[in-house]
């Protein structure tokens, strides 16, 4: 008799789950949601995407697809909840693109470091003089 196979994630990669994740990123659901989706965890699309780079190109298009999906549901909401966690999404979804921090990096001549030079500071009090004389 053979042994029935086991739930979880399948053991091997399979082309067809490119598509499959854009589909599902698409409509909005993360990364890890589509690997779920699927059967296995965000994991093994990272060690398929370094391994496959047909299929590391797809799932950034699907990353694309899903701010796209976000944004455009943004556009559309009226107020409230929906705007709110759309644009909490967006901020983890598309950071490049929906970050409230900006970031200055500063250096110094030839993108080197900053130079920081010590200032000694001398405090000239006036003398006390004796009205007596």
């Amino acid at each position: 008799m053979t042994d029935a196979p086991k739930p979880g994630r399948p053991t091997e990669y399979r082309q067809e789950y490119g598509a499959e994740i854009l589909q599902l990123m698409a409509s909005g659901l993360s990364l890890a949601a589509s690997a779920a989706e699927l059967g296995f965890h965000r994991q093994r699309v990272y060690e398929w995407m370094d391994r496959h780079p047909e299929f590391a190109d797809t799932v950034k298009l699907a990353q694309a697809k899903r701010q796209l999906f976000l944004e455009r549901r943004l556009l559309s909401a009226d107020a409230g909840p929906v705007v709110t966690s759309t644009i909490f999404a967006l901020k983890n979804a598309g950071p490049e693109d929906w970050r409230d921090k900006v970031q200055a990096e500063l250096t110094g001549p030839n993108g080197g470091p900053v130079q920081i030079a010590a200032v000694e500071r001398i405090i000239v009090r006036p003398k006390d003089t004796d009205s007596n004389g």
